[in-house]
């Protein structure tokens, strides 16, 4: 049986030009490390919707506090805004240790900084002047500030 030759009549190696091995080769590399990425992608993306909801979470509470820190700080106390984001914090804090923890776990530390959160937004009155509600929100951004010390 005869041996074809390439185009370029090399037939110990065969070249790229004339679609040989190699190229059949090369291309299956390319496609392999191009699927390899795409499936690497998307495991990287299913991992980090893991924490999409702390995450979110974490942003609804910052965004509520720096809403009712806003309006104190320009003297709008009786806003609508305060009791509003007084009732979200308080909802929001009831589930700080379902988002935060596995359903079997327990954080005897986490535990506390979410009793401390409750606690202090419990007494932060919304109808209070508003300098006694900046001391409050104070006090609340510094709750925060407790637990992502460690936590974050």
């Amino acid at each position: 049986m005869r041996r074809l030759r390439c185009a370029c009549r090399n037939t110990r190696y065969h070249c790229i030009f004339c679609g040989c091995a190699l190229m059949r080769y090369l291309i299956c590399l390319i496609v392999g490390l191009l699927a390899g990425a795409l499936m690497a992608n998307m495991a990287s993306n299913a991992i980090a919707l893991r924490h999409a909801w702390p995450r979110g979470l974490m942003n609804v509470m910052q965004h509520a506090l720096v809403d009712a820190r806003s309006a104190a700080r320009a003297d709008k106390c009786l806003a609508p805004t305060m009791p509003a984001a007084a009732a979200h914090l308080q909802l929001l804090a009831t589930d700080l240790e379902s988002a935060l923890l596995a359903p079997d776990a327990k954080d005897r530390v986490l535990s506390q900084y979410a009793s401390e959160m409750r606690d202090t937004i419990a007494h932060w009155d919304p109808t209070a002047t508003c300098a006694v509600q900046a001391e409050a929100l104070t006090k609340v951004a510094n709750a925060c500030d407790a637990c992502h010390r460690d936590y974050r």
